[in-house]
């Protein structure tokens, strides 16, 4: 009786843990998923002109971005390149990215997450490697942005 009752517990950790597991993972996306997610228009909602802090940004297809200073400004304050070198899902619905960009400053990975929702990005970078958390506290190299 034992047996058959060891064997039935085997089967069913066999079938059924493998799905309850799965579902606090994480799920890898394509960057063609992730770039639909990224590539908007952001605003920043602690935008104020005093900061010089980036008012708009604008994360293009093509991997391109500008920057603008003032929601008001026709021309970018700077212009560079990204590439996303990883992005996945969470178990919250969260998007993820890992991504390196190239602008006139410097190379620098960044850590992205794009709410469930999609309307909120919070970023934060760093120049030897990729931050391993998007910490607030931050606030040099961190930033929150809204969709547009």
């Amino acid at each position: 009786m034992k047996g058959k009752i060891l064997i039935s517990i085997g089967i069913v950790l066999l079938f059924v843990a493998p799905i309850v597991l799965a579902e606090d993972q994480e799920k890898e996306i394509s960057v063609n998923e992730a770039m639909k997610f990224y590539c908007k228009t952001w605003i920043n909602p602690a935008y104020n002109e005093s900061t010089g802090y980036t008012a708009i940004k604008k994360m293009n297809k093509d991997g391109t971005f500008e920057t603008y200073d003032k929601e008001t400004s026709e021309s970018p304050m700077w212009e560079g390149r990204f590439e996303i070198e990883k992005s996945w899902v969470d178990k919250d619905g969260n998007i993820w990215l890992k991504m390196i960009f190239y602008d006139w400053a410097a190379k620098k990975y960044t850590l992205a997450k794009i709410s469930e929702d999609g309307n909120v990005l919070e970023q934060i970078w760093a120049y030897k490697a990729y931050p391993t958390a998007v910490k607030p506290d931050e606030a040099h190299r961190y930033f929150i942005m809204k969709k547009k």
